[in-house]
């Protein structure tokens, strides 16, 4: 079972303006319609609706990429899994929240499409970018973790990576 600690880590603050937000908005529930629409499963690990979970998704991967000058995956097409996106030739998948002080999750189902997985809280227009893990360090049976969802791997924010500013 993994370590709780409620320790908050200072990441990397990217404000989004308002037109950035509605296209969040419109990628995200598109998103949500398309997959539910293709019996994709909901892997949303809390209590909100999925179509906001996936604007939310949507947020953190569109900050991360804006922060490190990528371009974000816009595809609406049915998927389960896969990358979000490449960051210095790894592959990455980036998980959001609202909670401040939320552990990196990921679902016990194989993802062999990335490499490391990245931790972004949403806060408004602000995604924090708390750091990231690569998939061996989070993918293990220690760091099984059940907060009333269902079985996840989970990784504390004091245990993640933290990038740089420059992106280094």
């Amino acid at each position: 079972m993994a370590i709780i600690n409620k320790k908050l880590v200072d990441g990397i603050k990217v404000e989004l303006d308002h037109s950035e937000i509605q296209y969040c908005q419109m990628v995200g529930r598109n998103r949500s319609l398309v997959a539910r629409g293709n019996n994709v499963k909901d892997a949303k690990m809390g209590n909100q609706d999925g179509a906001d979970a996936d604007v939310l998704g949507f947020m953190g991967e569109y900050a991360f990429a804006k922060h490190f000058n990528l371009f974000p995956d816009i595809g609406w097409s049915p998927r389960s899994g896969s990358q979000d996106g490449v960051y210095k030739g790894k592959r990455y998948d980036v998980k959001s929240t609202k909670n401040q002080t939320s552990q990196l999750l990921c679902t016990l189902k194989d993802n062999p499409d990335v490499d490391f997985y990245v931790l972004c809280v949403v806060q408004g227009s602000v995604v924090e970018i708390k750091g990231w893990a690569w998939k061996s360090e989070l993918v293990k049976e220690d760091n099984k973790v059940d907060y009333g969802y269902g079985w996840s791997y989970g990784l504390d924010q004091r245990c993640l990576t933290q990038f740089k500013e420059d992106g280094k």
